[in-house]
């Protein structure tokens, strides 16, 4: 019984490690996050895969004084060529 009990906690603990650093890695492949980065025209990033290119669409500031920008991201896989891949907003500064 102690054997099965210490053979269920190893599964469970490994288990719960393996999905930490899956979630970690599927995070960090995406559009970089371009708060703090002063709102460039265009921004380009490597992924799985390919690449995320972002381009300011419009500057404004917001309500509370802060500068933002809007960007239309495009993810370019060599294979199939550029897909649409949403909008983002980020803080410039």
């Amino acid at each position: 019984m102690r054997n099965l009990i210490r053979v269920a906690s190893t599964v469970t603990i490994g288990g719960a490690l393996l999905l930490g650093v899956t979630g970690v890695a599927s995070a960090a492949d995406g559009p970089a996050n371009l708060t703090g980065k002063g709102c460039p025209s265009s921004y380009t990033n490597s992924a799985s895969y390919g690449s995320y290119r972002q381009t300011l669409t419009r500057t404004f500031i917001a309500g509370n004084g802060f500068r933002y920008g809007d960007y239309n991201v495009t993810f370019i896989n060599p294979a199939t060529g550029p897909q649409p891949a949403g909008t983002r907003e980020y803080r410039c500064y």
